[in-house]
C-alpha cells in the first residue's frame, strides 16, 4: 500500500470501520498482482465511505468516471436503490474488460453498466441525471469533468472528486508554482471552492476527497 495512505492513523481508522466484503478483498489482491499502478485502487476505508454515501442518498442513478479494476464501482453499487443503475466510464478498453469480469461476480451485477471510451464523449450520449457522481480519472481534465457533470447532476445531488490533495503537494507553494500537475490540482480546488451554487467539503481521506453538493438547479 502507498505509505501516505497507510500510516498508523489510517490503519487505525480501517481497523475500526466495517470490513470490506470478501469479493473486494480478492479484487484488491488481484489489482496489486496484475496492474502497474495499483495505488489507484480506492481501498477499504474510502470504499466503505463510498458505499455509505450511496446508501444514505439511496441513489437511483450513479455516474462514475474512471473505473480502473472496478473496486469503487462495486462499493458504490452496494448503496444503489433496488431500481438503481450505475454507469461507470473507463477510457481504457482493456481496463473496462477487466472490471467487467469482477462486476459479473457481484450481487448487483445487473445494475452496473461499464462504458469504454472517453468520458467527455460518452456522458452526453447517456442522457442521465445522476444523484451521485464519483470522479477518479484524468486529473488534467477535472475542470472539464466538473463543467460536464454539474448540468446533469440532480439538484441536491453529490459530486465526489478523488485525489484532490495530490499526495499533499498542494500544500507546497513551490510545487504549486513550478509543478504543472500540482498547480492544476490547486487551481481546480480553488475553482470548486469559489463556484456559486455549490456546498463543498474537502476531506483528508486517503489522498483527498472533495465532496460537492449541488444546491442550485
Amino acid at each position: 500500500m502507498h505509505p501516505d495512505w497507510q500510516d498508523d492513523l489510517h490503519q487505525y481508522c480501517e481497523k475500526h470501520s466495517s470490513p470490506e466484503p470478501e469479493l473486494l478483498q480478492n479484487l484488491t489482491a488481484y489489482t496489486w498482482r496484475n496492474t502497474t499502478n495499483p495505488r489507484m485502487l480506492s481501498g477499504q476505508l474510502q470504499g466503505r465511505f463510498l458505499s455509505m454515501i450511496a446508501s444514505l442518498i439511496q441513489a437511483k442513478c450513479i455516474l462514475e468516471i474512471g473505473t480502473f479494476t472496478g473496486y469503487s464501482a462495486l462499493c458504490l453499487a452496494e448503496g444503489l436503490a433496488p431500481e438503481g443503475i450505475l454507469h461507470s466510464v473507463e477510457a481504457s478498453t482493456e481496463m473496462a474488460w477487466k472490471a467487467e469480469q469482477w462486476v459479473n461476480k457481484h450481487a448487483h451485477k445487473g445494475q452496473i453498466i461499464i462504458h469504454a471510451g472517453e468520458a467527455l464523449d460518452v456522458i452526453p450520449k447517456l442522457q442521465i441525471h445522476p444523484d451521485l457522481i464519483f470522479v477518479d480519472a484524468d486529473k488534467q481534465q477535472y475542470s472539464e469533468y466538473l463543467h460536464c457533470c454539474l448540468p446533469i447532476l440532480k439538484p441536491g445531488g453529490v459530486l465526489l472528486f478523488d485525489n484532490t490533495l495530490w499526495s499533499g503537494r498542494v500544500l507546497n507553494s513551490e510545487d504549486c508554482l513550478h509543478d504543472p500537475d500540482t498547480r492544476h490540482m490547486h487551481n481546480f480546488n480553488q475553482m470548486v471552492a469559489e463556484t456559486p451554487g455549490l456546498e463543498v467539503v474537502m476531506l483528508p481521506l486517503r489522498d483527498g476527497l472533495t465532496m460537492i453538493r449541488k444546491t442550485q438547479s
